[in-house]
């Protein structure tokens, strides 16, 4: 089986050091000090500014649980669980739900961000399954829904809509505009010319009735459209500026999007940390907008592994439908940690994710030793799924 992107890179000896000594679900703060990083150091020992406990700088996974959240900074904090290297782009895209014939294009760098940024394929799935099945009742005699995808990133909310299906019914994409080349790229090998992989800003479609009808699709036939716009200025990570940080006003750019093609339904998707921008005052300012524009809106937090991703990943999704057509909802989880009478699936593990990848490769490890290329691969084991 060939796996795309599971390469995993080689270390320092300090990063090794802290690597060999973690143990399953151990955190950097469980290391010795001496193993400590400087600048986790001074966090928790120095810093006058601190406010709560140690942020994550590293963790080993625990296989028999969801994994943290995946972002594009987890390459130097997701630890194997039972190799003592960091996790590949593969084993990330894995964490995602990626399937592994698609191959992420660009540097490593690149396909970091193209990984972490993505909704989990599972979570996006439940959420386009439920908005067809609400479609299916308006319009019965319906097989095929077409969408418009914006802000696509690496495909993530692209290929949860392929796989959505319901009834004999499924969306068809016919166009996915993002603005990063590696990333349309990588959509566009996946994807085998079904759709048009457009690398632009939205920004710059000053018309986007005119933009659709340009790819042989009047808007009236658009029943979808989807996305999520730029949220590192409203996440935890970044520095809260909403819509005052240029990023933010993309969500202005996709309302626009949807104002002018007036589909019968839209799904916006942004990190959790945008509820709380200026005491949820952003939140209301953006669901009011989206009431005027005529839609009923379904709002909320939705966890990954809820849906069946092996990820305790939260996201926001927003669901409009207009208002003649009544209102789609958010999906109901259907795993939960432990099986029960209302949810009957156990939460997806690292383990259920990692199985039956082949060894991973060490990049720039062509001609270094055997003992180095053994202590960072370690004694390979298949994964077992418990």
């Amino acid at each position: 089986m060939k796996a795309y992107n599971h390469i995993t890179r080689r270390v320092g000896k300090d990063v090794q050091e802290r690597i060999d000594a973690l143990k399953i679900g151990q955190k950097m703060q469980d290391l010795p000090e001496h193993l400590w990083h400087k600048s986790f150091k001074f966090y928790v020992k120095e810093d006058p500014t601190r406010v709560g406990g140690p942020n994550l700088r590293m963790i080993r996974l625990d296989p028999n649980k969801p994994s943290l959240t995946v972002t594009a900074f987890i390459f130097n904090k997701f630890v194997h669980p039972y190799e003592n290297r960091f996790i590949t782009p593969r084993e990330a895209a894995r964490l995602q739900g990626f399937p592994d014939d698609l191959e992420f294009k660009g540097s490593l760098t690149s396909t970091q961000l193209q990984i972490g940024n993505a909704v989990p394929i599972q979570l996006g799935q439940a959420v386009f399954e439920s908005i067809l099945q609400h479609a299916k009742k308006k319009f019965p005699e319906k097989k095929e829904f077409h969408a418009l995808s914006l802000f696509s990133g690496a495909g993530g909310l692209d290929i949860a809509a392929i796989m959505a299906k319901s009834k004999n019914s499924k969306w068809k994409t016919f166009a996915s505009l993002e603005w990063d080349k590696d990333c349309c790229e990588t959509l566009s090998s996946y994807s085998k010319n079904e759709s048009e992989i457009l690398n632009l800003d939205i920004a710059s479609v000053k018309d986007a009735s005119k933009f659709c009808e340009s790819l042989g699709i009047n808007k009236a036939n658009v029943s979808l459209v989807y996305g999520g716009p730029p949220c590192q200025s409203f996440s935890q990570a970044g520095k809260q500026k909403g819509f005052s940080d240029p990023r933010g006003q993309m969500i202005g750019e996709f309302l626009r999007f949807v104002e002018q093609i007036s589909p019968t339904y839209f799904v916006m998707e942004n990190v959790k940390g945008l509820a709380g921008v200026n005491k949820g005052k952003l939140l209301e300012e953006i669901l009011d907008n989206m009431k005027q524009l005529g839609y009923n809106v379904d709002y909320g937090l939705l966890n990954a592994a809820d849906f069946g991703a092996s990820q305790l990943r939260k996201r926001l999704f927003f669901i409009g439908t207009k208002k003649e057509f009544g209102k789609a909802t958010l999906p109901h989880p259907t795993y939960a940690p432990e099986p029960n009478l209302i949810f009957h699936n156990k939460y997806k593990t690292v383990n259920d994710a990692f199985a039956g990848l082949p060894p991973c490769e060490v990049s720039q490890g062509k001609n270094i030793d055997k003992t180095t290329q053994e202590k960072v691969l370690g004694n390979y084991q298949p994964y077992m799924v418990k």
